[in-house]
């Protein structure tokens, strides 16, 4: 089985930002990357199916990213996945979800993969779009917010558990080929290993472009966008938090005066 897992390079959210507000984008300035978490739980799913089948079966990683977003997929190879492709061009650069899709479905016309895997959603823009729209053009059935997989014994059927709303979850049976957004909490990532670290250096890792997937410069990127960003701007906090401090039975009384006299809620 051919199970390919798509992953993402993210600023890590404790980087201080900056923002080129000229440009509608955010500077790479002391930024520091990593990949992004949702995607790490996805690894780990498709790792534990190939085990369990024991049978050859591979995982693929694809990345769409600068240079330096190889270390992520070398991460991904020491926790186990066999090879990769790098969509690695800077006419990728400032792709939107919907022309992400498109990439990564003319990249599974060439591998054709049973299972597709993608973390619930990124940890940079939030948007949960790329898995969906992937699995509307290749035409795979698919389901979001997995928090249980099973490849069920006929190898050509899962039965999935997806998270809904107020606790609740749902129960279906999905035939293959499939695409799954994984979410949170499914399984514990494996830390990578120092034999897989030494594994990692001599796995296959493809670089690709746009005329590798049949694609021109201008249908990626951003003259390919669907989406225009207008602005883009940190939020400015409206109210000032008030600290209370002291004795705890003054305090207390100085938050019921304010609550009671100055918010009006009590």
């Amino acid at each position: 089985m051919k199970i390919v897992v798509c992953v993402k390079e993210v600023p890590d959210m404790e980087s201080r930002f900056k923002l080129d507000s000229k440009n509608h984008k955010i500077l790479e300035e002391d930024l520091v990357h990593k990949m992004n978490i949702f995607d790490e739980f996805a690894v780990e799913a498709a790792l534990q199916i190939k085990e369990g089948l024991n049978d050859g079966s591979e995982v693929i990683i694809i990345l769409m990213g600068p240079e330096r977003a190889s270390q992520t997929i070398k991460k991904c190879f020491a926790m186990g996945g066999d090879w990769g492709i790098h969509l690695n061009d800077p006419s990728f650069d400032g792709s939107d979800t919907f022309v992400t899709a498109r990439v990564l479905k003319n990249v599974m016309r060439d591998i054709k993969p049973e299972l597709i895997l993608t973390g619930v959603q990124a940890e940079d823009n939030l948007q949960s779009q790329v898995g969906q729209s992937l699995a509307e053009l290749l035409g795979y059935v698919h389901s979001t917010n997995i928090t249980k997989l099973i490849l069920n014994s006929d190898k050509k059927s899962l039965t999935i558990n997806r998270e809904l709303e107020n606790g609740k979850e749902e129960v279906l049976e999905l035939p293959l080929p499939a695409i799954l957004t994984i979410q949170s909490g499914i399984n514990n990532p494996r830390y990578p290993s120092l034999p897989g670290i030494m594994k990692a250096k001599t796995k296959k890792l493809e670089k690709w472009g746009p005329t590798n997937i049949g694609m021109k410069s201008d249908e990626v990127g951003l003259v390919g966008n669907k989406r225009d960003i207008v602005d883009l701007f940190i939020p400015e906090s409206a109210k000032v938090a008030e600290m209370i401090k002291g004795d705890p039975k003054e305090a207390a009384k100085k938050l019921i005066s304010i609550l009671h006299d100055k918010e009006k809620v009590i």
